[in-house]
């Protein structure tokens, strides 16, 4: 029987030839298609380590020079008259750790021979507790780790399980100048929910250094729902402490709205880009119908000689439904061989964890289901005709 079905495909090799270009292209896109849709959701659904609900971001720029003491001591007053309010919680400063912000830098590190680059987020005791962080591993930085000639850092999961084997706390990186004690790891940065994140370490600052820098961002965290009552005090009490001829606000939002904002302008890309899959998926189901129907209409003579001998309609179903899964199996395993040739697909590629694999399933069961639909409905017309029908239609 299996001997019968395979010299059939044989006989009608280059029809099913045909047939087998256009599954194998079609299974090229609708694989594509869906490892771009479950990558997006699998970075959507990527927990970020902070929480941005009820936080206000001050970002004060600088205009002139100022004597350092004199802008050192104005920046640790500001601190603290931020976080006298009664519906302030904490305050943190901080210049290269604020999301949905696109500025960052980034340096390599090396491990025993491994060699990494890792973006860096500079940060105070209160960032923490300001942005709800909660080590996954380890802990956060205290006052036990200053004066350390051996610098504490806190560094992501990815980093954690991409460069240190999952095992990273009490090893230490260096840079090439100074040595990083890994005391904490946390959960991903993202700058905007749809973002994929990258390795990054937070990195302990105690001074805040305004001079030399030409912004510094305070984030101010209330109790919930103040965060508008903060929006409207912080103008007075920024230029009520700082000298205004040398500094100035050059922003004040909520977190909340800079994620609103920044997802807004991501989503809209990828809406279109959505909407240009979901065309494609719906061509790719017109075209796998249409090929597979005509493909059926060509063996109208072939399906009636079967009937004329004794063939049942569901028998003849069964049979173009196998040929084309067959072949349609076939066209699956060369793409995906073709597809795991490429470095950017694989794990420890760009793709998220996990996402191949959820690919190679999704994109196969749905080819199976296209091709059973595809195959069903006109099989079941072909097999309903009458065989001297059939016959006519040589």
């Amino acid at each position: 029987m299996i001997r019968i079905f395979f010299k059939t495909l044989w006989n009608n090799r280059k029809r099913n030839i045909l047939v087998f270009i256009e599954l194998l292209m079609i299974s090229l896109v609708l694989f594509n298609l869906t490892l771009y849709i479950v990558n997006m959701v699998t970075i959507y659904r990527i927990k970020n380590c902070y929480n941005t609900d009820n936080v206000v971001l001050i970002n004060i720029s600088k205009k002139a020079e100022e004597d350092k003491d004199k802008t050192d001591q104005a920046f640790a007053n500001l601190k603290k008259v931020l976080a006298s309010n009664p519906f302030v919680e904490s305050v943190s400063i901080s210049t290269t750790a604020l999301p949905y912000n696109y500025n960052l830098w980034s340096s390599d590190y090396k491990y025993d021979d491994q060699h990494f680059n890792l973006a860096g987020r500079r940060v105070d005791f209160d960032y923490a507790r300001v942005m709800k962080i909660t080590p996954v591993k380890g802990r956060w930085f205290d006052e036990t780790d200053l004066g350390k000639t051996v610098e504490p850092i806190v560094i992501s999961k990815s980093a954690d399980e991409k460069y240190l084997d999952g095992n990273s706390l009490g090893k230490t990186i260096d840079d090439g100048n100074r040595k990083f004690e890994v005391i904490g790891v946390v959960d991903e940065f993202k700058r905007s929910d749809i973002e994929k994140p990258i390795p990054f370490a937070f990195f302990l600052k105690t001074n805040v250094d305004p001079q030399y820098y030409w912004s510094v961002s305070f984030l101010v965290r209330t109790t919930e729902g103040n965060t508008g009552k903060m929006l409207e005090m912080a103008e007075s009490q920024v230029y009520s402490t700082l000298d205004p001829e040398k500094w100035a606000i050059s922003s004040l939002n909520s977190l909340d709205n800079m994620r609103a904002a920044q997802n807004a302008d991501s989503s809209q890309r990828n809406y279109l880009s959505i909407i240009i899959a979901l065309f494609i998926m719906i061509n790719v189901f017109l075209g796998t119908i249409g090929i597979l129907w005509y493909n059926t209409n060509l063996r109208i003579n072939e399906i009636g000689i079967k009937r004329a001998v004794g063939s049942t309609g569901l028998g003849i179903r069964k049979m173009l439904i196998l040929e084309n899964l067959v072949i349609a199996g076939f066209a699956l395993v060369i793409v995906m061989l073709v597809i795991m040739q490429v470095p950017t697909f694989l794990p420890g590629g760009e793709l998220e964890n996990g996402v191949y694999v959820k690919s190679v399933w999704i994109s196969s069961i749905s080819m199976v289901l296209l091709v059973l639909v595809s195959t069903w409905i006109p099989a079941s017309i072909a097999s309903n005709i009458h065989p001297a029908t059939a016959l006519k239609t040589e």
